[in-house]
This record gives C-alpha cells, structure tokens and sequence, in this order.
C-alpha cells in the first residue's frame, strides 16, 4: 500500500516541478526521458560488458594479478563474480537510466527558455505529471519489479510497474500530440518577425 501513496506523491511532486519549469523545459525533459530509456534498451548490454570488463581489469591489477603464481586462476575467479550479473542486470540499468534522466533535466533547464507566464506555467504541470509517471514506472521497473500497488484507477491489488506500463503508451503518444499541438498553437499566435509591411498608402515617386 505504500506505493500507491509514493505513486501519488511523486505525481504531485512532478506536476509542481512541471509548474515551476514551464512547459518548454518539461517537454525537452520528456524527450530527454525516451532517449534515455531508448539508450538503456538499445545498449544496456553492452553497458553491463563494459562495465564487468573495466571491474576485472581493475580487480586483476589490485591484486597484483601480473605478479601472481597463476594469474588465469585469478582471472577465471573474477569472472565468475562480475560486479553487475549479466543474468539480473535491472539494478544497474536502473541507475545508467538515472544518470541519463538527471541529464535530461539539467539539458533542459540550461538551454531551453524558462517559463513565460501562467498558460506555460499549467501546461508545464501536465507534462511535468507525464514525466513523472514515466520516472515512476521505470523506477519500478528497474528497482522494486515486485511491488505491488493498489489503487481506484486499477481493480484489484497487482505489480506497480505493470498496472503504470497498461497507461504508459496512451500518455505517451497524448502527451506528445499534445505537445505538438500547443507549438503549433503558439507559433500561430506569435508570428515570426523580420517581415516589415508596408505602410497602406505610401508609394514611391
């Protein structure tokens, strides 16, 4: 039961987040957020070989690998202990993802304009909600899988991770529609400069 409360909580904490960043950064945030999330399916594999690689030759060199008696035996041993299991590797993709998402934010929050006025300011809170139920779900997923959640929105009790990843594409896809929508929106109400007209009535000769 206590993650339906966290769920909530982190929801509400997104959406003020959101409200204070505007909608601009919030949308740079979440395309920040897929990327990452594409990056860590896309190469979280080879991020586990890396990273056991550099631990071994760490490892090897620390305990004086090149001076021992049978150095293969040692090399052998720690390959059996690598430092993230290629067979369980959700904890570590986990944190590569929060790197990735922490990233994201401060992109966002240094090379996109802040929030203009109240209208940025409310949308910047829905999609602040939209970024954090995807945070959410991936911090479920990767770190407690087995959670499980109860709320009004889900009949019965079930997996935290499984009962957000049944909303996840729908958001997704509104969230990005709806993006493009106010861009749209906005560039028609702020037309581009640097077209000067000329005056009604004023001719040359």
């Amino acid at each position: 039961m206590i993650y339906s409360y966290l769920i909530v909580a982190l929801l509400i904490v997104f959406g003020a987040i959101g409200f204070w960043r505007g909608w601009l950064r919030e949308v740079g945030t979440l395309a920040g957020l897929l990327l990452g999330w594409m990056i860590v399916i896309a190469a979280g594999e080879a991020f586990v070989n890396v990273t056991n690689r550099l631990y071994l030759m760490i490892a090897f060199i620390l305990q004086d690998g090149f001076d021992a008696r049978q150095p293969a035996a040692l090399i052998q041993s720690l390959r059996r202990n690598p430092i993230v299991d290629p067979r369980h590797p959700d904890l570590f993709l986990g944190v590569v993802f929060a790197v990735l998402a922490v990233v994201a934010f401060v992109a966002a929050s240094r090379y996109i304009a802040p929030a203009t006025g109240w209208s940025s300011q409310a949308l910047g809170s829905l999609v602040g909600v939209a970024n954090g139920y995807l945070v959410t779900y991936l911090a479920l997923h990767y770190f407690a899988p087995t959670a499980r959640v109860r709320l009004p929105i889900w009949p019965g009790a079930g997996d935290a991770a499984d009962a957000l990843g049944r909303f996840l594409p729908t958001l997704l896809v509104a969230g990005v529609l709806f993006a493009i929508g106010v861009a749209l929106l906005s560039s028609r109400r702020f037309p581009a400069k640097g077209s000067p007209r000329a005056a009604p009535g004023r001719t040359k000769g």
